[in-house]
């Protein structure tokens, strides 16, 4: 083996084209990475829709409870139109995001389980203290629905926040 075959050549530029093409995947990669990231941003009205979807519709069946005979129908109701409202408003920001990432079902649980569980453990807690003070069955549900809907809320904005952290370092 000679010498110079080992040496880069830079009369034809190889050494450098090489090192563009390094970059030009460095790049894509980043672009790949930045997409990503922000396909897992929700938009800001996930956490206020997300409670919203949650304490509105315990209220109305604690207001039902006591009312009684129709109230328990506009309850129903109540819930069924806030789900369907939340479900539109979702699958519209997808839509207009334009950029999806279909993951498993067994890594979406993996990224979930945290927060659920930080939620299970919050509801667990709630329900505990209402149940320590003697608060009656609607109280103990409404508030238990509030701090699962508030925690969800808290649950988007702390993931948005980290997202965003990633999409600053990847630049």
């Amino acid at each position: 083996m000679s010498p110079q075959e080992n040496t880069p050549i830079h009369s034809g530029g190889t050494d450098v084209s090489a090192d563009r093409a390094t970059e030009a995947l460095r790049s894509v990669e980043s672009a790949r990475e930045g997409a990503r990231l922000r396909a897992g941003l929700a938009p800001v009205w996930y956490g206020p829709a997300a409670a919203a979807a949650l304490i509105v519709p315990t209220l109305g069946q604690a207001w039902a409870e006591e009312r009684g005979g129709w109230g328990v129908p506009l309850s129903l109701t109540i819930s069924l139109a806030g789900l369907a409202v939340v479900l539109v408003l979702v699958n519209a920001a997808g839509r207009r995001a334009g950029v999806t990432v279909a993951r498993p079902l067994s890594a979406r649980l993996r990224r979930a389980a945290g927060p659920l569980s930080a939620l299970l453990a919050a509801g667990l807690v709630t329900w505990g203290l209402c149940h320590l003070f003697g608060a009656d069955r609607s109280v103990t549900k409404v508030a238990l629905f509030t701090v699962l809907g508030l925690g969800a809320w808290a649950v988007f904005a702390a993931r948005n926040a980290s997202i965003t952290r990633k999409l600053q370092d990847v630049g």
